[in-house]
């Protein structure tokens, strides 16, 4: 039951991959993830198409396959590992920075309340991770709702 509240407030938000409307102009710009440490290694995009190389929907991409190490869906990977520093599933570390193309940044996706980005999308990802824990199911609710 708890799943389905938080796909619903996905949903509601507009934040699906699945739609006909591609979220990167849904929204003002593509949301790019770095390392929280250094902000030198890139983690993908939370915002682009599933089709798009560096999109973390894309399943066979880099960011979106739950077996790649690049990828915070991958359990073992170091964003995706919920003892890893860079990962958005990790309380204590930094998790990631949320910044666009044109560097503006938006704060940390991260579980740790330091500098958390405000963004709807982060704020909705890192809530149903909480009520679920269960990155597979997470990864579905956003990409392919």
């Amino acid at each position: 039951m708890m799943r389905n509240s938080w796909v619903i407030t996905i949903a509601v938000l507009g934040l699906g991959m699945g739609s006909g409307v591609e979220p990167a102009s849904a929204q003002s710009a593509a949301l790019l993830l770095f390392d929280g440490e250094k902000g030198e290694q890139f983690a993908g995009c939370l915002n682009c198409g599933r089709y798009d190389q560096a999109s973390v929907c894309n399943r066979y991409g880099d960011y979106g396959s739950r077996y790649s190490s690049k990828s915070i869906w991958n359990r073992y990977g170091d964003f995706g590992s919920r003892y890893a520093t860079n990962s958005p599933w990790s309380r204590y570390g930094a998790g990631l920075r949320v910044v666009d193309p044109k560097g503006n940044y938006y704060g940390r996706f991260s579980l740790s309340s330091y500098g958390q980005s405000k963004l709807p999308i982060v704020r909705a990802l890192l809530a149903a991770y909480e009520a679920d824990d269960d990155l597979e199911k997470l990864r579905d609710a956003l990409c392919d709702s």
